[in-house]
């Protein structure tokens, strides 16, 4: 017997989706009497499809509609009616950005209520990575919005969009929890480019504002580790963890190389990580601002026993370190990777198709990559939550063969429910399904 979770299985997420977006359709300036396809169908279409990383399912569903009178965009999304492909881009690029704050919101409000969001837990903190990705670039289709990249005589040579991307991590869990994103682009009228810090210095206040009763410590890259943007970290009373290069920050670097520091030894089977830990260094030359420096290496022996020791990074926090504390602050920083590794990558390489020219004119490109987002959003909270999900991971070996599979049957097969759907593939690979209550 198995009892659908309550919060966390896919319908509720996908009803949280709807709940959120439910105003939606009554802001709506399009006239009336030209809307066949409305806002909240169009973007939970979208959904589906990023969700099941197929830009073709849409026309197998309506022929589905024709001959049982309902289709799965139906059952597990809750579509009524789902536009063409240009169709979708134009309604999506008239969806303002904002509309999608609240279902990240209500997702980690789902977690925290079931108590998963506690095991991302560092302290009594989060560990919150931000880094910023290109999702649309072309060398001919530009908008007013888009970042430019000139060549020595002056000439654009690319258009783009970016964003910059925070999402709550931690060592010991494979899962990331996506917040939220910053779009970077060009005002309109702006000559003045857009950049990652000052979509930082817009993101941060927002999440604070959407998060209230949580505590973050900041992983970023060095371009980061500045006076103005520590001080305002350190304004918010909130801690951070930056990586610190020495191209960047020369004179940090050369500060170190005749201080006073401690080293301590965390010896593990593979190898042994050496941390030196120094206290109270400036940040540069003219600022005021102190940091405490972490420069750590990993020791290790080949089959013959040959030792060698490589430089695992160098990193700047306002956390006090200690023996007790230096191994796991180590760790913290280097669960950044993360959002490279296991969200950038996967959007990229893994069905996703996130830098996909999916359209751009109309202004739905952020729209779009939101979609993606929230859909790779609900297949982590179902890697961590679901047990029939996990089950036909599980058969499946590979989540590409997992995709593939749930592609065909979704396009081919109707089912009343998502769990009905990962049932039915459970018994065609001969392990029995449990019944579901």
């Amino acid at each position: 017997m198995l009892k659908i979770k309550k919060h966390l299985s896919l319908q509720p997420l996908i009803d949280g989706f709807k709940a959120r977006f439910a105003d939606i359709d009554k802001n709506d300036t399009r006239r009336q009497e030209s809307v066949e396809y409305s806002k909240l169908d169009t973007s939970l279409a979208g959904l589906a499809c990023m969700f099941y990383k197929s830009s073709d399912m849409l026309s197998f569903q309506e022929r589905m509609k024709k001959k049982y009178y309902k289709d799965n965009l139906e059952t597990q999304f809750g579509v009524s009616q789902a536009p063409k492909d240009n169709q979708m881009r134009t309604i999506l690029g008239s969806i303002d950005a904002k509309a999608f704050s609240p279902v990240y919101k209500d997702y980690l409000n789902r977690l925290q209520r079931s108590k998963e969001l506690s095991k991302f837990k560092f302290g009594n903190k989060y560990l919150v990575a931000l880094d910023a990705t290109q999702y649309y670039s072309s060398s001919k289709i530009s908008c007013s919005c888009c970042l430019t990249k000139t060549d020595k005589k002056g000439n654009i040579t690319n258009y783009s969009h970016s964003a910059l991307q925070p999402i709550i991590c931690h060592p010991d869990q494979k899962q990331i929890l996506p917040m939220m994103p910053e779009d970077i682009k060009n005002s309109d009228g702006s000559k003045k480019q857009d950049c990652e810090i000052n979509a930082a210095k817009r993101l941060l206040p927002k999440l604070r504002n959407s998060h209230p009763k949580m505590d973050f410590v900041w992983l970023a890259d060095s371009i980061y580790a500045t006076d103005p943007f520590i001080s305002s970290i350190l304004e918010a009373k909130e801690d951070f963890i930056f990586r610190i290069k020495q191209g960047d920050h020369k004179y940090l670097y050369e500060y170190i190389k005749t201080s006073e520091h401690q080293s301590y030894r965390y010896i593990s089977d593979k190898s042994t990580i050496v941390h030196h830990y120094y206290q109270d260094v400036p940040l540069n030359k003219s600022s005021d601002i102190k940091v405490n420096v972490i420069k750590a290496y990993s020791i290790t022996k080949d089959k013959d026993g040959k030792q060698s020791s490589n430089l695992i990074g160098v990193w700047a926090t306002n956390i006090q370190l200690d023996d007790e504390n230096i191994y796991q602050v180590t760790r913290a920083a280097r669960t950044r990777w993360k959002i490279e590794n296991e969200c950038f990558n996967a959007l990229k390489n893994n069905g996703y198709e996130l830098t996909h020219n999916w359209g751009h004119v109309k202004g739905e490109s952020f729209a779009i990559y939101n979609l993606i987002m929230l859909a790779f959003y609900i297949h982590q909270i179902l890697e961590l939550t679901d047990y029939l999900f996990k089950k036909c991971r599980e058969i499946s070996r590979t989540f590409k063969n997992l995709w593939t599979d749930l592609n065909y049957h979704f396009k081919y097969y109707l089912f009343e429910s998502w769990e009905h759907m990962l049932c039915f593939h459970l018994e065609r690979n001969e392990y029995p399904p449990p019944q579901i209550v």
